[in-house]
């Protein structure tokens, strides 16, 4: 066997395994997680446990072979992660973009009057368009409307801003680069098993 191929299939899952953390921890920290009730279109909270608890599994079985050089469990690892893989690539199909968008709450009270809810000032509020047709039409709802969100943004601190999208799309494409890596090698070292 191949030692060298196992042990960079482990280091490459290990990795993949981290930045899987990571995205799950800033969706958990985003409040993706909480709006799961009120959003049911979002990320699907079964098809997410069972990309990591397959992941997770394949992995251990890995490590069991990476320890026992014995050719079952590399197979077995494998098969894990395939099915893995495929729920990995469903989720990045509803991710988008990551992390979870923090979503602004606009509830029309019973005057028609916009009401911004909790949503902190930095985030800009949507309405839906029915809503927002309704606002407009009701001239004292409109203005409102019009000097909460001139409120808003003379009141926002207007700071230099790092490209930090294109740093976050990174760590998804590099787990899924990783996932497809580790694949590859692990094949390569359930092959070369004698």
């Amino acid at each position: 066997m191949n030692s060298s191929l196992a042990v960079g299939a482990l280091a490459s899952w290990l990795l993949a395994e981290l930045l899987g953390a990571y995205m799950l921890s800033n969706w958990v920290r985003s409040g993706a997680a909480r709006r799961r009730r009120e959003e049911p279109e979002g990320m699907s909270l079964p098809v997410l446990a069972a990309h990591a608890g397959l992941n997770l599994a394949g992995l251990a079985c890995w490590i069991g072979f990476v320890a026992s050089r014995w050719r079952p469990s590399a197979w077995l690892a494998l098969c894990f992660m395939v099915p893995a893989i495929g729920l990995g690539v469903s989720t990045v199909s509803i991710w988008t973009p990551y992390p979870a968008r923090r979503h602004a709450k606009m509830a029309v009270g019973e005057e028609g009057s916009a009401d911004p809810g909790p949503e902190p000032a930095r985030h800009a509020a949507a309405l839906p368009d029915h809503m927002l047709a309704h606002t407009l039409d009701d001239e004292t709802a409109a203005s409102r409307l019009i000097d909460d969100l001139l409120a808003r943004n003379l009141t926002t601190q207007t700071a230099p801003r790092r490209s930090v999208a294109g740093l976050r799309a990174l760590v998804p494409f590099l787990h899924g680069v990783l996932a497809i890596a580790t694949f590859l090698l692990a094949t390569l070292a359930a092959i070369s098993v004698s």
